[in-house]
């Protein structure tokens, strides 16, 4: 059977207007305001680590490419619930939205593409941030896997374990980081929360 996103025009044109706003999230305004944040930082911070954004970045195009073609090249691989697969995805999607705008609000000028440490860096445990300890990854994977979802296919969904991988390599370099700049308060709040899933992760 074919993926909805395929079959019914009204199904993708959803689908892409949701992955519009989502790109207007990731790609435009946060980007924006990270670039801005930074030109005004007078030599007030410094960049740790650039290789697990571009490693991510790698393995979300891979994801979004080999995704794409499996939905339409391999039938044999799609979902056999399209109507529930593409739901549960768009449910996804717009949940991964939400939670984004909502870590970044909490997150403010602290936000970069790049891990990066500041003079005055402060330790975030409001919103989200209460909870675990990266919203903004667990939007991305969200996302990644949703998008996936959308396509109705087991291979679409598959592949978004490449750049979620990346994402828990980029955890594991940043908790790094914080622990070095931030000491005992970072350790007491990793204690107190988990990293991606409250209670689980």
């Amino acid at each position: 059977m074919q993926p909805l996103f395929w079959s019914s025009r009204l199904a993708r044109g959803l689908a892409l207007a949701v992955l519009a706003w989502l790109a207007a999230i990731e790609l435009g305004s946060s980007r924006t305001a990270s670039k801005e944040a930074a030109a005004q930082s007078n030599d007030g911070e410094t960049v740790v680590d650039t290789t697990t954004s571009r490693v991510f970045d790698a393995a979300a195009s891979v994801h979004l490419l080999a995704g794409a073609s499996a939905s339409r090249l391999l039938p044999h691989a799609s979902v056999r619930t399209p109507r529930t697969a593409f739901a549960f995805g768009l449910t996804l999607l717009v949940g991964s939205g939400v939670l984004s705008s909502w870590a970044r609000r909490h997150l403010g000028r602290f936000h970069r593409d790049d891990l990066t440490v500041h003079h005055d860096h402060a330790l975030i445990d409001t919103g989200p941030y209460e909870r675990v300890r990266h919203p903004l990854y667990l939007a991305t994977a969200s996302a990644l896997v949703g998008i996936g979802a959308v396509l109705g296919n087991w291979v679409s969904v598959a592949t978004a374990g490449l750049p979620v991988a990346a994402l828990v390599r980029r955890i594991a370099v940043e908790e790094t980081m914080l622990v070095d700049h931030l000491g005992t308060r970072y350790v007491t709040y990793q204690a107190r929360t988990n990293r991606l899933l409250p209670g689980v992760w």
